[in-house]
C-alpha cells in the first residue's frame, strides 16, 4: 500500500484520537445517567461523526475511491462538527445556572440558544449535501447555507462565551460540584474560538485561498480544526470524569445541602450563625483573581486539583 497523503494522515490521527474519546465519552454518559448527562451525549455524537469522516477519508485514500457518496460523507461529517462542541458547553452552563443560588441565567435563554444550534446544524448538513452535488446551482446553494450556518455558530459562541464569563464571576454562588464545569467551560473558550473562526473563514473564503471550502490546506485544517477540537474534547472529558454524579434531587454526591466540605477546606474564613445541621453558612471574601489566573493551563490545573 502506498504511503498516505497528508489528508490520509490527518484522517488516521482523527480515528486514533476519537476512538478512545468515544469510549470514554460513552462511559461518562452512563456514569452521569441520561437524566444528568449535561450534553455529554454530544461528545459521543462528535466522536462518531469524526470516526465516520476519518474512515471515509482513509477509505478514499487507500482504495483510490473518490465516489460522490464517499466524498459527501467526509464533507458532511466535517461540516457538522462545530455544533456538538457548542452543545456540550451549553449543557454545562444550563446545569450550573439551574442550580446557582443568585442571579442564574434563565432557562429560556438556553432554550433559545439550543434552537439556534439545531438550526445551524441543519443548515450545515443540507449545505454539505448540496456542496457534494455535481450541479453548479446546488453547490452555490450549499455554499450559501454553510455561510449562514457559520454566522449562526459564531453568534452562539459569543453568547455562550458571555454566559460562561458571567457564570465564572458568580462561581461562589454555584454549587461546589459544578465548579469544574465552570472552569472547563472557561478553559475551552480560546480553543473553541479558533475552531469557530475556522468554520467562518472556510465558509466565506474565495477560490484559491488555503481556506477555500473544497480544497482547504490540510495543515490549516489540522491546526485550526482537529487540534482545537482535540483540546476542547480533552477538557470536557476531564470535567466529565471529575464532576460528581448528581443524585435524584439534582445535587452532587459530595454536596451536603448548600454546604460542601471541600468548599470549607480552602476557601477562606467561614462564619456560621448556627452549628446545627442545615444551618446557613456565610463565607468570607475569596482571594481576588488576577488576569494571569484565567489562563487555560491554570484553569485546567485548578479543575484537576479541585480548587
Amino acid at each position: 500500500m502506498a504511503p498516505l497523503q497528508p489528508e490520509g494522515g490527518l484522517a488516521a490521527a482523527e480515528v486514533a484520537f476519537y476512538g478512545p474519546a468515544l469510549l470514554i465519552s460513552t462511559y461518562i454518559v452512563f456514569r452521569h445517567g441520561l437524566r444528568g448527562q449535561l450534553g455529554w451525549l454530544y461528545l459521543v455524537t462528535l466522536s462518531i461523526l469524526r470516526l465516520v469522516g476519518g474512515s471515509a477519508t482513509l477509505w478514499s485514500e487507500t482504495q483510490n475511491d473518490y465516489s460522490p457518496a464517499v466524498l459527501e460523507t467526509a464533507f458532511i461529517t466535517s461540516a457538522v462538527g462545530t455544533a456538538p462542541l457548542l452543545l456540550v458547553l451549553l449543557g454545562f452552563l444550563e446545569r450550573v445556572n439551574d442550580r446557582i443560588t443568585v442571579g442564574g441565567v434563565g432557562k429560556w435563554v438556553f432554550r433559545g440558544i439550543h434552537l439556534l444550534s439545531i438550526t445551524a446544524l441543519v443548515l450545515a448538513i443540507i449545505g454539505g449535501t448540496d456542496i457534494a452535488d455535481r450541479s453548479a446551482s446546488s453547490r452555490s446553494t450549499g455554499h450559501t447555507l454553510l455561510q449562514a450556518g457559520s454566522v449562526i455558530f459564531l453568534a452562539i459562541y459569543l453568547a455562550l462565551a458571555a454566559i460562561t464569563i458571567l457564570t465564572f464571576r458568580r462561581k461562589g454562588d454555584a454549587q461546589p460540584g459544578d465548579w469544574k464545569l465552570i472552569d472547563a467551560g472557561l478553559a475551552a473558550l480560546p480553543f473553541l474560538l479558533v475552531r469557530i473562526l475556522y468554520t467562518v473563514i472556510v465558509a466565506f473564503a474565495k477560490e484559491g485561498s488555503v481556506f477555500y471550502f473544497s480544497d482547504v490546506d490540510v495543515y490549516v485544517s489540522a491546526f485550526m480544526q482537529f487540534l482545537m477540537e482535540a483540546f476542547v474534547v480533552v477538557i470536557f472529558i476531564v470535567a466529565g470524569l471529575l464532576t460528581p454524579k448528581q443524585d435524584k434531587e439534582g445535587r452532587g454526591q459530595r454536596e451536603i445541602g448548600s454546604v460542601d466540605l471541600e468548599r470549607a477546606g480552602g476557601r477562606g474564613p467561614m462564619r456560621s450563625e448556627d452549628a446545627g445541621a442545615g444551618s446557613k453558612v456565610e463565607w468570607g471574601e475569596r482571594r481576588q483573581r488576577s488576569a494571569w489566573d484565567y489562563r487555560p493551563s491554570k484553569l485546567i490545573s485548578d479543575a484537576i486539583s479541585g480548587r
